[in-house]
């Protein structure tokens, strides 16, 4: 295979590394890793499917599925699916010490919306938030959160901690005190 062909297959398996808000900024500048049982490349289709336990890793994102699949289109936007029981991913969040984690059975990337969507018992984990749904979409332009219908109930359950307060600035003058 061409060594141009195998770098678009990396660009756009670099897509599905679309993680949640405040994520770190220099993953994105780090080269993607694979490693699977099995892949098929289609040069005509512009389309590759890695198969069996497969892992991609980009700086510290981390996703693990039993199926991969990405593509490119004529415009040159690209897309992926990701399939498993469930596929799970783990980023670094930006400037912290902390990991946003996310579960779906299957997460859909669409590069030209910038959007990723998890589909089917889906939760993402911020810190100690923690929000699930039977679909969970996220636009990375407007860092904007969608979620809908959870388990037989068809309802959202969302669990956000209270953030430590700052303390008050002082009203007290100075010059008042002896």
């Amino acid at each position: 295979m061409k060594s141009v062909t195998r770098f678009v297959w990396l660009t756009m398996l670099s897509a599905l590394a679309a993680a949640p808000a405040h994520a770190e900024k220099a993953d994105k500048d780090r080269p993607v890793q694979i490693e699977a049982d099995s892949v098929r490349f289609d040069d005509i289709k512009k389309l590759a499917v890695y198969e069996g336990n497969v892992m991609l890793s980009q700086g510290s994102f981390l996703l693990l599925a039993d199926r991969i699949e990405v593509w490119q289109d004529d415009k040159g936007f690209s897309g992926g699916h990701a399939s498993g029981k469930p596929v799970r991913f783990r980023q670094k969040l930006e400037g912290k010490n902390d990991f946003a984690e996310g579960y779906a059975d299957r997460i859909e990337h669409d590069a030209e919306k910038e959007t990723m969507r998890m589909v089917g018992n889906a939760r993402l984990k911020q810190v100690d938030d923690d929000l699930r749904g039977n679909l969970i979409v996220y636009n990375t332009l407007t860092e904007v959160y969608e979620a809908s219908g959870a388990g037989g109930t068809g309802r959202v359950r969302a669990i956000i901690q209270p953030r430590a307060a700052k303390a008050p600035a002082s009203t007290e003058n100075k010059a008042d005190k002896p």
